[in-house]
């Protein structure tokens, strides 16, 4: 029964008092909760009522978790080739002289 009860933030939208964001909440019933932490306002819609549709279209589709960009994933990059300095030092440490590079 707890996580019945539980509810996530979805998204925000404007107060329609007040005018400041304030946060929308869906709960494990389907209901949108509204509670505007700067007036007080809070109002609820059921899941399935023209409410619930209003509220929904009006929620901040940037502030909702599924429209976060996400990152490429990095391929990892290709070794940097040897510079000429490393290649001398390697050919004086095989023994090789350095006329014959």
């Amino acid at each position: 029964m707890a996580t019945e009860n539980s509810s996530r933030k979805i998204g925000s939208i404007d107060c329609v008092v007040c005018g400041e964001v304030m946060p929308v909440k869906l709960n494990g019933r389907d209901t949108l909760n509204l509670s505007c932490p700067w007036c007080g306002f809070s109002a609820y819609a059921k899941g399935g009522t023209d409410a619930h549709g209003i509220v929904a279209g009006w929620l901040r589709k940037d502030a909702m978790p599924e429209a976060v960009p996400v990152a490429p994933v990095a391929t990892p990059a290709a070794p940097a080739p040897a510079s000429p300095l490393a290649t001398i030092a390697k050919a004086v440490k095989k023994g090789f002289d350095l006329e014959s590079i």
